[in-house]
């Protein structure tokens, strides 16, 4: 029989909740299974426990009539009241209801409009072809973000933002215990590596036993693992694991460092410090000699004790930042006030383009880009569908919509708005749109979205042709690959890169959760050719404007600085970039 988890039961009731809501049931049934479902989660007892000792009635929220269905599911692994109330609903609406913003209308929705299951549903959107059934634009943008999610969920690994959005929702809550000092997260998530496995945190407190009682009562816990006296090791509804190491400040910066790894850097710093006559520990540095131990209550006076820079977090990974913290040649790597401007933004103008289009209008991008600070935008939209068009109707959707821009910039300060397009690299190396489209452009960038999988000398050609279109300045998602899901196509870098960097071309470091394209080594690789960089976030809808961050993460990973990347040129530098 399947193992029932609080997190499995808390589902299972929801479901038949989400069956009440579709076939409109009373407001009060719908609502008593939700509750019961909330309570499941939260409390730290697994409901089995309570079950075996009679307890069931200790659940808030829980009523003799939920205690019987629960008692007959522990019993025979399954309710036949629940499975009669989940009669004539199709099975694949459950399966939806997994994905994140997805409800039961919405679900059912899907399902009367033919999608078959998850897979389907990403073909569905992908193509088009759930939007050209009447099915919301904006909503299926949504919804691939939840499949997304619920992905790198499944997998064991989850894309760096989503890990980033849980850990920063922990940190909230561990500030509101006036014990803790401070805290961080650890591991693959302080390095910004693309995808995280499960979630580590580092506390100061000044009363661990205080800090351990708060993290235990904290929301959405399935389970508690493991507690002891410094540490908490805890399981989430989402099935989440998540970490808890508690010590005093003054040993932090020790601890900081040793559990935020890589695995690489600690041993290649341990074998250093063992040539100097050190010890390292998460405890602090020791003198071999004397046996003392020098507490660190940061990381900077951890490494400052071997005779070193701190290098960043992101750099930890044994490529050279060792041998460059102890020279102190560590670069100084781009950060997020540098950036001036997205250059890859989707917008909603009827262009009917090739693949999907953004959610928003330009103006609703403008006033978003407003609110950070930006200098310039790009709308680079995907062109007009090379199938579906001929060449002179491409260019006449462009020229509509570039005179659009133009009213655009006639009525706003502060900030321009940039006439681009994503091209589609076609197979043979050829663009999808004209050189008379190209021209009424400020300039194009161009991506591959199809054919990923050609031979690599094929591949390097076509992207070689593509780029000598003296149009287009940046190649998009340089690799292709979408984490959890496509690996990278295979091409000569060294020959792209050599390339780009003689005709001053760019290439894009793509901030979308499950691309962080390029990737931190081709992007070390490609500075050391002298390419140039431009961080975009292939933003479809608002709030996707927020993965910046994660785009300049990779390319700290990279080591890139400010003077690589494009878009921390102010306006008048970038423009004499591209007409060069």
């Amino acid at each position: 029989m399947e193992e029932l988890t609080n997190s499995k039961i808390a589902s299972m009731l929801r479901e038949v909740a989400a069956v009440y809501t579709i076939k409109k049931a009373n407001l009060f049934q719908i609502r008593a299974y939700e509750t019961a479902a909330d309570n499941i989660e939260k409390t730290s007892i697994e409901i089995q426990d309570l079950w075996e000792e009679g307890k069931l009635d200790q659940i808030p929220g829980v009523g003799p009539s939920l205690q019987e269905h629960l008692n007959e599911l522990f019993k025979t692994g399954k309710v036949k009241h629940w499975e009669e109330v989940k009669q004539g609903i199709p099975k694949q609406v459950f399966d939806f209801l997994d994905i994140p913003g997805v409800g039961p209308k919405t679900a059912l929705e899907l399902a009367d409009l033919g999608v078959k299951n998850i897979e389907d549903l990403k073909d569905q959107i992908k193509t088009g072809e759930l939007v050209g059934k009447g099915f919301s634009a904006k909503i299926a943008e949504k919804i691939m973000a939840g499949v997304e999610e619920l992905s790198s969920i499944r997998s064991g690994r989850i894309l760096l933002p989503y890990a980033f959005a849980q850990a920063q929702k922990v940190l909230d809550y561990l500030k509101t215990d006036p014990s803790i000092i401070k805290a961080d997260v650890l591991g693959s998530l302080r390095r910004m590596v693309p995808t995280i496995g499960d979630l580590d945190f580092s506390v100061a407190s000044n009363n661990p036993k205080k800090t351990v009682e708060h993290i235990i009562k904290m929301p959405g816990i399935s389970r508690i693992v493991d507690q002891g006296e410094a540490k908490v090791t805890i399981a989430l509804n989402s099935g989440l694991s998540l970490d808890f190491l508690i010590v005093a400040s003054n040993v932090y910066g020790a601890l900081l460092q040793h559990f935020t790894g890589s695995k690489s850097h600690n041993i290649h710093l341990r074998s250093y410090a063992q040539s100097v006559g050190l010890s390292l520990s998460e405890y602090g540095v020791k003198d071999i000699k004397t046996n003392k131990t020098k507490e660190t209550p940061t990381e900077k006076e951890f490494y400052s004790l071997l005779g070193m820079d701190s290098p960043p977090p992101e750099l930890r990974e044994d490529t050279g930042e060792i041998e460059a913290g102890l020279e102190y040649k560590l670069p100084k790597l781009v950060n997020l006030q540098d950036i001036k401007g997205d250059l890859h933004l989707h917008s909603n103008f009827p262009l009917e383009p090739s693949h999907s289009p953004g959610a928003n209008n330009i103006k609703e991008i403008v006033e978003a880009a407003k609110k950070k600070g930006y200098s310039y935008i790009g709308i680079s939209d995907h062109s007009p569908s090379f199938t579906n068009h001929t060449p002179e109707q491409i260019v006449k959707l462009i020229k509509k919509r570039s005179e659009a821009i133009e009213q655009i910039n006639y009525s706003i300060k502060d900030i321009r708005v940039l006439n681009l397009l994503e091209i589609d690299i076609l197979p043979d190396g050829s663009l999808s749109v004209p050189d008379e489209g190209l021209k009424l452009l400020d300039f194009a960038l161009a991506g591959i979205h199809s054919s990923h999988r050609m031979e690599k000398d094929k591949m390097t050609k076509r992207i070689l042709k593509a780029l000598a279109n003296p149009y287009v300045k940046v190649l998009t998602h340089p690799t292709g690959r979408i984490l959890n899901e496509r690996s990278s196509y295979e091409a000569d870098w060294v020959e792209v890169f050599k390339y780009t960097a003689k005709n001053n071309k760019a290439l894009e470091i793509n901030s979308h959760p499950n691309r962080l394209d390029l990737t931190d080594k081709l992007i070390k690789e490609a500075k050391a050719y002298g390419v140039k960089f431009v961080i975009n976030t292939d933003s479809h809808e608002l709030s996707q404007m927020d993965n910046m961050q994660f785009g300049v993460a990779t390319a700290r990973r990279g080591w890139a600085t400010k003077e690589d990347i494009v878009n921390n040129l102010n306006l008048t530098a970038l423009e004499k970039w591209y007409n060069n």
